[in-house]
């Protein structure tokens, strides 16, 4: 469970070769977990209070306050709040085509670093803070948003890239290679009608030994893994998109919606509907500025939920 606060941009009217996708800010409760999960752009997180760990398909990260994680374009990932001391988060998506160049040759995320520690996350937090309050819609709103996109960027080139190490709490995540192969497969063919016997087949072996070995490595069956990675991809698409329920509900590989419609529930807690719709009121109108204080304030009396951004 969470309350969150967040921006999404869901059509833009500017071409730009950075730009604003959407931003927020979450206050996670005990083991609140996020994914599997793909992201279409850039994801940065900085964490503000607590503790969480962040998986990748190779490592583990144990994170606290002044960390910073990077998820990256149609990667799949996962992250999870501490048991006893639950992380709070701020985060934003930026696109664009000189996002991933920025990003990967100039940051302290280059040579495929995922995270790192921050001494002034308070100056990422401005911005962010600054991007939730952007809300109306227009060309001079979506050009600040792209501005604020490029002044995070110019902070995290900023950074004191030199001495950049791999996070000291990184640890390496054993993995089989029918398990690498099986995530391989699930990451490019989610968006179909795929069985875990499709992927077994794919990769020539026994299902019932994929099936134990997947769930040794990645700690679910490949069968939960596989549904929640397209629920989550389900709940992106009714949060950014105007595509109808049966519509997504093929778009994540379910032939039919009413098994869509009962496993999003099961999982979610809630309809697709019901949820598109409180999604879609969770952001503040258009304010001329906030402090950090206020908008925590807001996050204090929000429902928690289920799913995050």
């Amino acid at each position: 469970m969470e309350k969150s606060l967040f921006n999404i941009v869901n059509e833009h009217t500017l071409e730009s070769s950075i730009f604003f996708d959407f931003s927020g800010v979450s206050k996670t409760f005990s083991g609140h977990a996020s994914g599997p999960l793909k992201r279409l752009h850039y994801l940065l997180h900085f964490v503000l209070e607590g503790q969480g760990t962040y998986f990748t398909m190779n490592h583990k990260y144990t994170l606290e306050a002044g960390d910073l994680f990077l998820i990256r374009p149609d990667e799949t990932i996962f992250y999870q709040a501490d048991l006893n001391n639950p992380w709070h988060y701020a985060w934003i998506s930026i696109g664009g085509s000189e996002t991933a160049q920025l990003i990967e040759n100039f940051s302290p995320f280059r040579n495929h670093h995922d995270t790192f520690s921050c001494a002034t996350v308070e100056n990422y937090l401005k911005l962010i803070v600054e991007s939730l309050t952007l809300t109306s819609h227009g060309p001079q709103t979506e050009l600040r948003l792209n501005q604020i996109a490029s002044e995070i960027l110019l902070l995290l080139m900023k950074e004191n890239t030199w001495n950049v190490v791999e996070h000291q709490n990184a640890t390496i995540r054993p993995m089989s290679e029918y398990t690498k192969l099986s995530l391989a497969y699930i990451n490019n063919n989610f968006t179909y009608d795929t069985s875990i016997t499709d992927i077994a087949d794919a990769i020539k072996i026994n299902r019932s030994y994929l099936s134990r070995l997947f769930r040794r490595d990645v700690g679910i069956s490949p069968k939960k893994f596989l549904l929640r990675l397209r629920i989550n991809e389900a709940c992106q698409l009714l949060q950014t998109t105007q595509l109808s329920i049966n519509q997504i509900s093929e778009k994540v590989g379910f032939s039919n919606p009413s098994v869509f419609g009962h496993s999003f529930t099961e999982l979610i807690h809630e309809t697709p509907s019901a949820y598109r719709k409180r999604r879609s009121f969770n952001s503040i109108q258009e304010q001329h500025s906030l402090e950090w204080q206020q908008i925590n304030d807001i996050l204090g009396h929000l429902s928690a939920v289920r799913q995050s951004t």
